[in-house]
């Protein structure tokens, strides 16, 4: 079998397999992605891209992983509270901007992975508000629920009604008020419980 990798002066690596992957998703739509294709933008047998992956779902991990580590790091100086809406914030943002990878993440546990080492911060922010142990990943998770539920809705708008993505911002930022309140309430709560006489 010829070397797939004669033509091309630079190895193909997982980096430049997922570097083709995002440049085809941003290009055509995570529907415009194959493994045909992909070969083709590396200018490889698509077969030799299966050395480096296993399958579509494992890069598709990737890219998650990709793109969802753009987001901006928060300020670990900051209150548990701000950290929380920052992340919130930030992540509404990457998801109105990526629906179709998102969507596919939310049918598919091995794609969402990719993404999950991005809550890790928000988890962290949210164990500080002193909620139990047992409380503190549900409630995280509560954020990106709405993150999810918020933000995706923006794709179901009309592309030229700015007005709406607006409205949803702003609906958005009053729910995550609503989220953080009730996180204080039930910590403040704990807070009283362990330290009764």
């Amino acid at each position: 079998m010829a070397d797939s990798n004669r033509s091309d002066p630079h190895p193909l690596t997982v980096e430049r397999i997922v570097d083709a992957a995002c440049l085809i998703i941003e290009r055509d739509g995570l529907s415009g992605l194959s493994m045909r294709k992909l070969g083709t933008e590396l200018g490889v047998d698509p077969m030799a891209v299966y050395h480096h992956v296993a399958h579509k779902r494992e890069l598709l991990a990737l890219v998650t992983k990709r793109t969802i580590g753009t987001m901006t790091p928060l300020d670990p100086s900051a209150p548990w509270e701000v950290r929380v809406r920052q992340w919130a914030i930030r992540y509404w943002d990457l998801v109105v901007a990526h629906r179709e990878l998102t969507l596919a993440g939310l049918a598919d546990p091995e794609i969402a992975a990719g993404g999950r080492p991005s809550t890790e911060p928000l988890i962290a922010a949210v164990a500080e508000s002193g909620l139990p142990t047992d409380l503190i990943e549900p409630n995280a998770f509560l954020v990106v629920d709405a993150v999810h539920g918020s933000a995706l809705a923006v794709g179901s708008l009309d592309r030229h009604d700015t007005g709406g993505h607006v409205d949803l911002r702003a609906a958005f930022d009053n729910g995550i008020d609503t989220i953080l309140a009730g996180i204080t309430l039930l910590a403040d709560a704990e807070s009283e419980r362990t330290t009764r006489p």
